[in-house]
């Protein structure tokens, strides 16, 4: 009596749509063109130079001079913003950690790239030409300074005061340093992302993955907190009266936030408070 024939089990192959990995919010990149990623370095540079051509200025007349200068700031940011950074709704979302890589689709079409909590649209195939005339960058930079003026100045001067600023003296000065602050490291923030309430989520949390913007806000705000560290000091020199050391601190750690959130060692890593679940 022969012996029953077996049947070989066919084991369907994996999915290829999916590639589980961890998850994290998407990264913003530098446009691509030579001359954003030329003035993206020049940048900061430009911003130290200028800042310590009037440092002598700043130290003998501080209100004066913020006054002065916030202007010329402030086209210098909005070329940053027009130039080199993608605006908020058009720049394509490259999340840091995906949970899932989505299968290769047709140009024209767009996939939602999932992660464990919310999802990132990711658009495939458009360039965002459409979207990206100088009228249209123009005027989300004018918005933004809006923003920056209206919302991000009275918050950053208020953290000023909190952090030990003077409450019932230096009033100019506090709101002056919080309007440099506020252009130094809000309007790119708002330029890229707008107002979308996740993403704010994520700055206020220090989730964000390292990149050029969040970089550059980070950075000023730790250099004005350290900037805060000679004030107290007695070695009687003029430049530490507030609130000089406090933006210089902010500038340079600016320029060395945005600068260094864009090298291998740090791009795209978040700042991580609490041991990750295995």
């Amino acid at each position: 009596m022969s012996s029953p024939v077996s049947t070989p089990s066919i084991k369907a192959p994996d999915s290829p749509t999916t590639k589980p990995i961890s998850s994290g919010p998407p990264t913003v990149d530098i446009l691509p063109t030579p001359a954003a990623q030329t003035y993206s370095h020049v940048h900061p540079a430009l911003l130290l130079a200028l800042y310590g051509v009037r440092f002598p200025a700043l130290v003998a007349d501080p209100v004066s001079t913020l006054l002065t200068d916030l202007p010329v700031y402030t086209a210098l940011q909005v070329a940053y913003a027009v130039t080199c950074l993608p605006q908020a709704g058009t720049h394509n979302a490259h999340p840091a950690n995906p949970t899932t890589e989505a299968s290769p689709s047709t140009p024209g079409t767009s996939g939602v790239v999932k992660s464990g909590k919310t999802g990132y649209r990711k658009k495939i195939g458009h360039g965002g030409s459409k979207g990206d005339g100088v009228f249209k960058r123009l005027t989300a930079s004018f918005l933004s300074l809006t923003l920056t003026f209206l919302l991000g100045t009275p918050v950053l001067a208020l953290l000023l005061v909190l952090f030990g600023a003077p409450f019932t003296t230096h009033n100019a000065h506090t709101i002056l340093a919080a309007a440099h602050m506020a252009l130094l490291a809000v309007t790119p923030l708002v330029y890229v992302h707008g107002v979308d309430g996740v993403v704010w989520m994520q700055v206020w949390a220090f989730s964000r993955p390292a990149d050029a913007v969040w970089g550059g806000a980070l950075g000023t705000g730790v250099g004005a907190w350290l900037g805060a560290v000679p004030i107290p000091l007695d070695w009687d020199r003029p430049w530490q009266a507030y609130p000089i050391t406090v933006l210089t601190g902010a500038y340079l750690g600016y320029a060395v936030g945005q600068l260094i959130a864009r090298t291998p060692l740090l791009y795209g890593k978040r700042i991580q408070f609490n041991k990750p679940s295995e």
